[in-house]
């Protein structure tokens, strides 16, 4: 991507603060890392596929389950390098959220040592600090790779369990009902595009990878173009909560593409 150079300097500087954290503090500073992942554009699509089709909580039940011994336990990773890293993120998400503290992991699985803050900068010395080397290196080599791909080509993948896709879907399923109880448009015809074009949309992302060009462009009529011009503030109001949640699920991508 273009701008790479300035998303790095933010994302060394937020590594640096999780470095450097106390015990009490970490969680805090995870959150502003992920965030500035999540909210980049481009860098958000790796991430997503990073983590994509990993079923998280399976993974680390099983390691817990397996270090239930004297000393530290072991994390054992799947063999692709993609997946392992996936599966690093996902464990760093689990601390940011609060599931779980950092020292209680490091505890488990890395030190003996009974100083929480000891205990915090183990786990982040041994997984988290190598961690967002690699990816750093990742997203550099991956971010270059896919800005040379028309925007046109670029496909996303779709967690369908996520809280973001259902919220999505949802909106979209209303946004639909709105339109076809709608009575104010002025062209009968252009009621019955729109009411087909947002359930095709609703067709596109219940696919497991989605391109987002003909996703916009089947809804910015309805959500750009035509959306000002709406008599009907219930169809207004549900073409609004659709871009949101469409947005939330894709990124900042779809919000360009959509003109946004």
């Amino acid at each position: 991507m273009s701008d790479f150079t300035n998303f790095r300097a933010v994302y060394d500087e937020l590594t640096d603060e999780v470095s450097r954290s106390r015990h009490q503090f970490v969680a805090g500073h995870l959150q502003n890392w992920f965030r500035h992942l999540d909210e980049t554009p481009q860098v958000s699509e790796v991430i997503q596929d990073l983590q994509a089709d990993l079923d998280f909580d399976a993974w680390y039940a099983e390691q817990k389950e397996n270090s239930q011994g004297m000393g530290p336990g072991v994390l054992n990773y799947p063999a692709d390098s993609g997946k392992q890293l996936g599966l690093k993120l996902l464990l760093f998400r689990h601390f940011a959220a609060g599931k779980e503290v950092l020292w209680q992991f490091a505890h488990g699985f890395i030190s003996s040592s009974r100083d929480l803050n000891v205990l915090t900068h183990d786990a982040i010395d041994q997984v988290f600090g190598p961690m967002a080397r690699e990816l750093r290196r990742y997203l550099e080599g991956e971010t270059a790779k896919r800005s040379a791909v028309p925007a046109s080509d670029r496909s996303v993948r779709v967690d369908h369990n996520s809280a973001d896709y259902a919220r999505a879907d949802q909106a979209l399923d209303e946004l639909e009902e709105a339109v076809r109880a709608a009575n104010t448009f002025d062209d009968p015809e252009e009621k019955e595009q729109r009411e087909a074009e947002v359930s095709a949309a609703r067709r596109l992302i219940r696919a497991v990878r989605v391109r987002l060009e003909p996703l916009a462009e089947l809804l910015k009529p309805l959500l750009v173009q035509f959306g000002t011009n709406l008599k009907d503030n219930l169809v207004k109001a549900a073409a609004a909560a659709a871009s949101a949640a469409l947005i939330a699920l894709f990124g900042y991508l779809l919000k360009t593409l959509l003109g946004l």
